[in-house]
């Protein structure tokens, strides 16, 4: 009752959503076998992921930093799938005149059970990247993400959700599809797998003839100093010209706001070096952190700024093959705290093994 009178916004969420799965549920289903064609694919356990090394630059600061990030995928009957990514981050660290200082950071980045419902409706239970942003689920890996350095505002966003999921795509025109995700976490304080109690969810219009999706989210923070964080998101791909643009704002009533935009294009059109530049990525990003008035003690641990900070990042990719790249960026970050120039050097490798034959 109490979250029902104070949060009635996020209550229709949830209740908008519901209708929609029973909605679905009960409807007849439109998809048809035909006689000797084969009902479903029976697929097998597969073990990906992927590992980096990335290496930050800057006056008076060096930092070289390990990962390797496994995840495990495995099909249960035709409806169901149950998929878990475990990441292991080194962190090495160097001040002029100071000694090296080094940890490892590991966590369970997601453990979660899938069960599809229907083509409009996936059910997730467990732990969960949180559905906010294109950043976390969607850009985060190293293998995935175009400049090596996450955006200054990924602390806002990059969060983990111990509960429950809805998840779907609804096509409303030819060219008009409709994605969801809306959850609810509940709080965990257990090392490694720790969670916020926190309800919200992203919602998407996808046109898929223009290639362009635009997304907003909310996120209502269920404990301790009870705040929301709303967010936006763009991704274009261009059909002229092999150029990506992406782009997302968040703003946080507690950790501040800021706003990231960046363009990848791909030199397979060059003119000349054609064997080189078709391999070759060229990567450009300008991004801005608002601080808050009062920064909270535990911002630092999150990753963000300590002060307003603005940056522009220019970067290049290549792709030595399908499954390795190799990348390179120099960014100027400007605050008040002092200018300064930070070089990026990095290498990411995307692994796949199957864990037996298929049907």
């Amino acid at each position: 009752m109490q979250f029902r009178a104070k949060h009635p916004p996020l209550l229709r969420a949830f209740l908008a959503v519901i209708a929609i799965t029973v909605v679905t549920t009960l409807a007849p289903a439109q998809d048809t076998i035909a006689p000797g064609e084969q009902k479903s694919l029976q697929g097998v356990p597969v073990i990906t992921g992927n590992s980096g090394f990335v290496t930050d630059f800057s006056p008076g600061q060096q930092h070289l930093g390990p990962i390797i990030a496994p995840i495990i995928l495995i099909p249960i009957g035709g409806k169901a799938l149950f998929e878990a990514e475990g990441e292991f981050e080194g962190s090495y660290d160097h001040a002029t005149g100071q000694p090296w200082n080094h940890q490892w950071a590991k966590g369970l980045e997601y453990a979660q059970f899938d069960y599809f419902l229907n083509k409009y409706v996936t059910v997730v239970a467990g732990r969960f990247l949180t559905p906010f942003g294109i950043y976390n689920e969607g850009l985060h890996p190293t293998w995935i993400r175009n400049l090596l350095d996450a955006p200054l505002i990924s602390g806002i966003e990059m969060t983990d959700s111990n509960g429950a999921m809805l998840r779907g795509a609804i096509p409303v025109a030819s060219n008009l599809n409709l994605t969801y995700e809306t959850f609810f976490s509940a709080t965990t304080t257990v090392r490694h797998i720790d969670a916020t109690r926190a309800a919200g969810g992203r919602f998407a219009a996808v046109l898929p003839n223009q290639r362009l999706t635009v997304g907003v989210s909310y996120q209502r923070i269920l404990q301790d100093q009870h705040s929301n964080i709303y967010g936006a998101d763009l991704t274009y791909q261009l059909t002229r010209i092999p150029l990506d643009i992406r782009g997302e704002y968040a703003y946080s009533q507690v950790f501040g706001s800021g706003f990231w935009a960046e363009g990848a294009y791909r030199m397979r059109k060059v003119p000349f070096a054609h064997n080189f530049m078709r391999k070759s990525q060229a990567l450009v990003r300008w991004q801005q952190y608002v601080a808050p008035a009062m920064m909270p003690d535990n911002a630092g641990d999150m990753g963000l700024p300590a002060a307003n900070t603005r940056e522009a990042d220019f970067g290049w990719n290549y792709y030595i093959h399908d499954n390795f790249k190799i990348g390179a960026s120099f960014g100027r970050s400007l605050s008040p705290g002092g200018d300064s120039n930070v070089i990026t050097l990095g290498m990411a490798y995307r692994f796949t093994f199957p864990l037996g034959g298929g049907k």
